[in-house]
């Protein structure tokens, strides 16, 4: 794919932060700190989720003869540290203590399931790209993905106590986005609630070209947005429930924490316990935001 300087990309959590609030996307997507970084929040539940994520991802990219449990739980000790005390967003050692369990039994879980250490996944690119048409690029960060017969199966990994909505966009997402990369409609797609259950739960997906007409549309809105910078908060005050955090950071509010300038190219930041100067600071998600 050539490189194109009037390229939108969009993929689940650009989308999800859109709707919510038109700020929060700003903020989330389009906003730089003097550094030419972008700006994150980070806290207990959000640290829990990406160092499992990592751990995992780490850990399946190795080939299945390598993957054994003590590599998981090396992998699980060194990366820790990277999210240990304040960079994780936690107050005091009893509470990344009881963080650091919760990690601990999600990775028992998933050890437990034979499919994941000998299965190999199907190789996409860390960075998969679709074009949509118009300038408009889909992407998305999938957690794993391989080949049932002739099926495709994407199973996505959740860390945080809440399963997913029916009408969830995710996995409908990142059906399409597999759908094209390797053309074809035989996927199938699947959550797996690592903080509470033992098995994989599977997801019934949409008519794909449903889901491609939404992308569409929801494109386009995102891209006229950027085109006349129509970032207005969704509530018609300064700001909302949703964005409320973010642009406190924007405007020098918030702790920085850790800086990422190579991978995700991000500084992350915390809030005290006592929260922000701004009413009604409501806690941010335990989900990740990619």
């Amino acid at each position: 794919m050539a490189f194109n300087p009037n390229a939108i990309f969009i993929s689940p959590s650009t989308i999800t932060d859109f709707e919510k609030c038109p700020q929060l996307y700003y903020y989330r997507s389009v906003y730089r700190t003097p550094r030419g970084l972008k700006i994150q929040l980070t806290n207990p539940s959000l640290a829990l989720g990406g160092i499992v994520h990592d751990i995992l991802s780490q850990f399946l990219n190795m080939e299945p003869a390598e993957r054994n449990e003590r590599e998981l739980l090396r992998i699980f000790d060194f990366l820790w540290t990277g999210i240990s005390g304040e960079k994780g967003g936690f107050s005091f050692a009893e509470e990344e203590k009881a963080y650091r369990e919760r990690a601990s039994q999600m990775l028992k879980r998933f050890w437990a399931n034979p499919h994941f250490k000998t299965t190999l996944s199907v190789k996409i690119p860390s960075f998969p790209k679709v074009e949509m048409g118009n300038d408009i690029i889909l992407t998305g960060k999938l957690d794993w993905i391989d080949k049932e017969e002739d099926f495709y199966h994407i199973v996505d990994f959740k860390t945080g106590k809440n399963e997913e909505k029916d009408d969830s966009i995710q996995l409908p997402i990142y059906a399409f986005l597999v759908s094209q990369l390797f053309k074809t409609d035989n996927i199938k797609a699947s959550y797996w609630y690592l903080d509470k259950n033992e098995e994989i739960v599977s997801f019934t997906l949409p008519d794909l070209k449903e889901t491609a007409e939404y992308l569409k549309k929801k494109g386009e809105i995102i891209k006229m947005a950027r085109q006349t910078n129509s970032f207005r908060c969704q509530s018609g005050e300064e700001t909302c429930w949703a964005c409320r955090e973010m642009y406190a950071v924007a405007h020098g509010e918030g702790k920085l924490v850790s800086m990422d300038p190579v991978n995700r190219k991000q500084e992350i930041y915390i809030f005290p316990k006592e929260g922000i100067s701004k009413p009604e600071a409501v806690p941010i998600s335990e989900e990740l935001p990619f």
